[in-house]
């Protein structure tokens, strides 16, 4: 699936994380160390699968049950963002 930042939302990073603004919603959200991270991997890679794969390879290593635990997190994670409006996804 194809992930993208919402053409709605306006995002800074900072040094505690990233902030967004959603110019639709006037919500605004500040995204931790993790948060910001898959943030910016969605905004480079764009990619769902390869997001979740490259941050449980980053913080589970070969622990398959660490990163299995990781994918699962990234992946509601991501979820949320969708549900919240702040990212959009696509079929490929």
């Amino acid at each position: 699936m194809s992930l993208r930042v919402s053409d709605a939302v306006i995002w800074q990073e900072s040094p505690s994380g990233i902030s967004l603004y959603h110019t639709e919603t006037g919500r605004f959200l500040t995204l931790n160390e993790t948060g910001a991270k898959i943030w910016v991997l969605v905004d480079s890679d764009g990619e769902r699968e390869l997001v979740i794969s490259k941050l449980s390879l980053l913080f589970g290593g070969r622990n398959n049950v660490l990163g299995n635990r990781i994918r699962t997190e990234v992946d509601q994670f991501i979820d949320s963002m969708v549900d919240d409006g702040l990212l959009v996804e696509r079929a490929a």
